[in-house]
């Protein structure tokens, strides 16, 4: 490792020792990897080649991502001739662990003939003028920014309203805040969750992101433990490389490695832009797991297809009191994501409180006892498929039943699936081709109902034809035969 992120890495871990882990959270900080550092450095310095170097690090913790920014400058032939750095940081600890960080720097750029300045300042960047201001600043800004979620009222929030959707993740912000400031063919680079390439919470970042910046590269971390040193994050991380808005590239270079062991060993794929950033006003952002998408050429939406998919009404906390343990002659069905298996659902299984009473005041959070598709919200990221969905098909006692908050279901309004509809539709899900692209799209285990919306979906006749051959508990292996033998012989046809 290098001189420089060696000190920030230790000088860091010294003063943030005693940081208690609800703290930690609170803050949303998370050190980085010494390798990921200058990993991250030495990709986001390629084409930085103008005399006076202005870095900026706005979540700059112990500063050891702008120290690989400047060790790798230093490496160089042909050095700037003069390197001016930024650091902002919250946390009052880690201010004079930069300032020492920053001296040694400068020293060490000096016997190289490099003059090298560093401005250290404590502070809300999101709320500082930088980020709210200014314009066309820096030649480089790299960031591991804080995570944690926000209130739409927040200072920060308000201040960045147009990065704003739904409950806004302070990590978004930067990313949105800091895309406007780097001065023409600057270069950014980020390592944050993965969960703001997909649905509608970050859809705005994205749009404001895309609009100043063209991502070249892209890395994920597919395990959610080995990126961040000694903390206890469970997050599927990912790099992102962009430089500011020039001439769009035709392809973006997408890697993965299970941590940081085999980063070095990761494998660059580079992959056409317009099959990883969406065209559309989601601009959503897919990672295919390969370079032959085997997704089918569907042309057909839920919308399309006269479907709608909803998330469960019955949030168990807020309708406690409406929840039971046993059955009466005034309660339901109440359907958790434990009662849903693979093109099956068993119910009652013993759970706790499997019931909830039906009348006026629950009314609201009922569904019609009818053929509708029943999802899992949340699969474990190991399972052997992202979605989890079954046809509930009838026999249920009652006119209505209950879905608890972590399922989505898929029904006709106005009308009723039939049988054989709602088996091909969770015959569907169920296969590879839309777990190939679930994994391609979300980085977290949740399948949200925007995701769905956006799928491609066979014809009605083809669905159905799935749903005629299929049986309720049938494998994967039989989904997957079954429903590629319809599509692919759709595509012949064509």
């Amino acid at each position: 490792m290098g001189e420089f992120t060696d000190f920030a890495h230790t000088e860091g871990q010294s003063a943030t020792q005693g940081l208690a882990v609800d703290e930690q959270k609170a803050l949303g900080q998370f050190m980085t990897q010494p390798s990921i550092a200058l990993a991250m450095a030495r990709r986001a310095c390629c084409g930085v080649d103008v005399d006076v170097v202005r870095i900026l690090e706005p979540a700059a913790g112990s500063g050891i991502l702008a120290a690989a920014v400047v060790e790798t400058l230093l490496e160089r032939p042909a050095r700037p001739s003069r390197i001016e750095l930024t650091f902002r940081e919250l946390d009052g600890r880690l201010i004079p662990v930069l300032r020492r960080l920053g001296e040694k720097m400068r020293r060490i750029a000096k016997t190289k003939g490099v003059s090298l300045s560093v401005s250290v300042r404590k502070g809300d960047f999101l709320l500082s003028e930088i980020a709210t201001k200014r314009r066309n600043q820096y030649d480089v800004i790299i960031a591991n920014p804080p995570y944690f979620k926000l209130n739409k009222k927040a200072p920060q929030a308000l201040a960045h309203a147009y990065a704003v959707y739904g409950q806004p993740n302070i990590y978004g912000l930067f990313m949105a805040a800091t895309a406007q400031l780097l001065a023409p063919e600057g270069r950014w680079c980020f390592i944050t969750p993965r969960s703001w390439t997909n649905g509608s919470y970050f859809a705005a970042v994205r749009r404001h992101m895309l609009a100043w910046l063209r991502i070249d590269a892209m890395h994920v971390f597919e395990s959610r433990e080995d990126h961040f040193t000694d903390d206890d994050i469970l997050q599927e991380a990912m790099i992102t490389w962009a430089t500011a808005q020039v001439a769009p590239l035709p392809d973006i270079v997408v890697s993965t490695s299970q941590g940081i062991n085999d980063l070095a060993d990761a494998e660059l794929r580079s992959l056409p832009a317009a099959k990883i950033v969406g065209g559309d006003r989601g601009r959503m952002i897919a990672l295919p797991l390969s370079d032959q998408d085997d997704f089918p050429s569907c042309s057909e939406t839920l919308e399309s297809l006269g479907l709608k998919v909803s998330t469960g009404p019955v949030v168990a906390f807020r309708a406690s009191r409406h929840l039971s343990e046993r059955k009466n002659r005034n309660t339901v069905p109440l359907l958790w994501m434990q009662h849903i298996s693979r093109m099956g659902i068993s119910w009652p299984i013993d759970k706790k409180r499997e019931h909830i009473m039906a009348c006026v005041e629950s009314s609201w959070m009922l569904v019609p006892n009818a053929p509708m598709v029943l999802l899992r919200r949340f699969s474990p990221k190991e399972d052997v498929r992202r979605v989890t969905a079954a046809a509930y098909t009838g026999g249920l006692p009652g006119a209505q039943v209950g879905l608890e908050n972590h399922l989505n279901y898929i029904y006709r309004p106005g009308g009723k699936l039939s049988r054989a509809e709602a088996m091909g539709i969770a015959a569907y899900l169920n296969s590879r081709q839309v777990d190939a692209y679930f994994r391609s799209v979300a980085g977290s285990t949740q399948v949200n109902a925007t995701e769905l919306r956006q799928l491609a979906m066979p014809t009605l006749a083809q669905l159905t034809e799935i749903g005629q051959r299929c049986t309720l508990g049938m494998s994967l292996g039989a989904i997957d035969t079954c429903v590629g033998s319809i599509l692919d012989k759709q595509e012949i046809a064509a």
